[in-house]
């Protein structure tokens, strides 16, 4: 991903009222009997009982992807460990019920050792009543370094632990009326997010891109309803701003929830400007959005794309935070797009 720049935004927030009805008594043989008074449920207690409800993911859980990430070494695309990871993410999907697809696909790049590189993107789907799909991703791939050994803990492999324990949570609510989503889920991996030489041109996305392509190609591209993406989500301070080009609603869903959860500080209101794998579906007018939180160390991003990106700068409690969110915000994006 490249950082763009950031800003401030102000937030407005709005008091949602609901109204009493009342219903007239009906007439019997008995005579005119008064009627119980009926009310409509209050949408904000409904809201406020299910946020209260334990999401079921599980930190712990989650953690032990990054460390097996961790374990297989630097991944960037074409390499051992990248397939090593590639298998372990489809041995994940299948044990929680999903149908795995994996898309391979050859790159095309700028640079003249690796002018041509095998790639896969890796998807577990998570049928729903509708041919709808709202897709959660995230990339697996770490940045190719020749003299440093980049283990990208938190730069892929903290995205891609949480999004592998969203699919558990969810694949364990095997009908979609008990999930509250009646679209297809899938669960993106995307290969191929980091640039080859540099962040330039089409050097980038590649996963991503491949997929959107794909989708245009086959003619299935209107059937994607929102995207959203999960990037460099494990930082122990964790503090993710707004996405100014991400879609606006998708992005006040995401961030209310999260602040009604009580992650008002993971969650804060400033706007930063990020290009990353969501950019290829906003170009296709597909909505999206993206969490990441750039600042990995502080303000000068000290652990980004070094050997510092390891998994003691992370926090399972971060992971856990995101989880959570997207976990209780599915049923609003759902009910937006349905």
């Amino acid at each position: 991903m490249r950082f763009i720049t950031s800003c401030a935004i102000l937030f407005f927030s709005f008091t949602l009222c609901a109204a009493l009805l009342g219903c007239a008594g009906t007439e019997t043989n008995a005579g005119n009997l008064p009627q119980p008074a009926a009310t409509t449920a209050n949408p904000v207690d409904d809201e406020d009982a299910q946020l209260k409800k334990p999401s079921g993911f599980d930190a712990d859980r989650a953690f032990d992807h990054v460390r097996k990430q961790v374990e297989f070494g630097p991944r960037p695309s074409g390499s051992k460990a990248n397939e090593q990871t590639r298998a372990y993410l489809q041995q994940q999907l299948q044990s929680y019920g999903l149908k795995v697809t994996v898309d391979e696909f050859v790159a095309h790049t700028p640079s003249p050792r690796y002018p041509t590189i095998n790639m896969a993107n890796v998807v577990g789907e998570l049928p729903g009543t509708t041919d709808d799909v709202i897709i959660i991703a995230s990339h697996f791939d770490t940045k190719l370094f020749d003299n440093l050994r980049f283990v990208g803990a938190n730069d892929g492999g903290s995205s891609t632990a949480c999004l592998l324990e969203i699919a558990r949570v969810l694949g364990l609510k095997k009908n979609a009326a008990d999930r509250k989503i009646p679209q297809t889920i899938w669960f993106a991996f995307f290969d191929g997010e980091e640039a080859v030489v540099n962040w330039f041109s089409n050097d980038h996305t590649y996963g991503s891109r491949h997929m959107v392509e794909s989708l245009t190609a086959k003619g299935q591209k209107q059937k994607i309803k929102a995207m959203i993406l999960l990037d460099m989500i494990g930082d122990r301070e964790l503090a993710i701003p707004k996405e100014g080009q991400s879609s606006g609603w998708l992005v006040e869903t995401i961030w209310n929830t999260g602040r009604k959860l009580g992650y008002e500080a993971n969650f804060p209101l400033a706007n930063h400007y990020v290009e990353d794998d969501h950019i290829e579906f906003l170009r296709a007018g597909i909505p999206a959005c993206d969490l990441i939180d750039f600042n990995y160390g502080g303000p000068t991003n000290p652990y980004w794309h070094n050997d510092q990106d390891t998994a003691d700068k992370l926090s399972p409690q971060s992971l856990k935070i995101v989880g959570d969110t997207i976990l209780k915000s599915l049923p609003k994006i759902s009910a937006q797009v349905h």
